[in-house]
């Protein structure tokens, strides 16, 4: 039996076991190398709203910043070890207090007036990040690197650390040229005070962050940078007790105002009865106003006309008609 067996072995074929070995061998050896070329050829894509900087990574060459990749792009073949860093293009907005803030929807800049009263004020930003390739890319080395401004959370620290501030200041320098009331319920005052502020602000922001990073909201890449839109809302005094005093006192000049003019119309009636009294003397006077009341009716009537007048009748008393005595009372 054992001899049988030892040559039913030698019957099989030789080398059957080293072939499927082989196969996946092979197969192991396709993996490995796929994902060695997935890790030296490094691809790139960015979203139709964001712009991506490239910069190198490599081993054997220094962390430099190596090209634009454009909006959109899918698939672009970069170095291995090689980063991509992606900013917004869109519109972006920096809103402090209110509904859909960046900041808590109670959040105010707080700023005091020229006759010393602390005003709340909220305010809205709208700009676009400058994409000139100077300029983008020393926003990245000077800003977004240190504060990881290419994520959505660092974006809004970077918002939070260089807009918040110089918000703040603009708004501050500015409000001591108006009184609170002005600010409240003046609009012309408070359109020159907006305007006074953006101003300021768009002056203090470069200053702050080291360059022109930001441009309007209506900035496409190919246009005038333009200026950033800021909006404010109507200031309001932080003592609530003020608006009160306010409201107090102008429900007061309207009642004021009110008065002098029904006086004026007192006057104006005066001077007409007056004057009526003159043509046509006191008795005249009165008899004219009793006829206009309706107490003393008149009548035309026709020259060599007949006129009858009905003359009121009262019916007869009747001899049954006595007084009723009143009942005596029982002795």
């Amino acid at each position: 039996m054992a001899k049988l067996g030892n040559a039913a072995a030698g019957l099989k074929p030789k080398g059957g076991g080293s072939v499927k070995a082989k196969v996946i061998g092979g197969l192991i050896v396709a993996v490995i190398v796929i994902i060695a070329l997935f890790n030296i050829f490094n691809f790139a894509n960015t979203d139709a709203n964001r712009i991506g900087l490239h910069y190198g990574g490599g081993v054997i060459e220094d962390k430099k910043f190596k090209s634009i990749v454009p909006p959109g792009s899918t698939n672009k073949l970069i170095g291995p070890g090689d980063t991509l860093y992606t900013y917004p293009i869109d519109q972006r907005s920096y809103i402090i207090g209110g509904d859909g803030a960046d900041t808590d929807a109670a959040d105010e800049v707080t700023v005091v007036s020229k006759d010393n009263v602390r005003l709340g004020v909220r305010v809205q930003v709208y700009f676009t990040l400058n994409r000139d390739k100077d300029v983008i890319k020393s926003f990245h080395e000077r800003i977004g690197l240190k504060t990881e401004a290419y994520e959505e959370e660092g974006w809004n620290d970077m918002l939070q650390s260089y807009f918040r501030p110089q918000i703040d200041r603009a708004l501050s320098a500015v409000a001591t040229n108006y009184n609170w009331a002005e600010l409240y319920n003046n609009e012309a005052k408070k359109s020159a005070f907006q305007s006074a502020a953006a101003k300021e602000f768009t002056r203090l922001l470069p200053a702050a962050v080291g360059g022109d990073y930001f441009c309007g909201p209506g900035y496409n890449g190919s246009n005038d940078c333009g200026e950033l839109s800021f909006t404010i809302q109507k200031p309001m005094p932080l003592d609530k007790g003020i608006i009160d005093g306010l409201e107090a006192k102008q429900r007061a000049e309207l009642a004021k105002a009110t008065q002098e003019q029904k006086n004026q119309q007192v006057n104006v009636e005066l001077q007409s009865v007056k004057q009526q009294v003159a043509m046509l003397g006191a008795n005249g006077y009165l008899l004219k106003t009793a006829i206009e009341s309706g107490k003393i009716q008149f009548m035309v009537i026709p020259q060599n006309g007949n006129v009858s007048i009905p003359v009121p009748t009262t019916t007869p008393s009747t001899p049954n008609d006595q007084p009723t005595q009143p009942a005596q009372p029982a002795r």
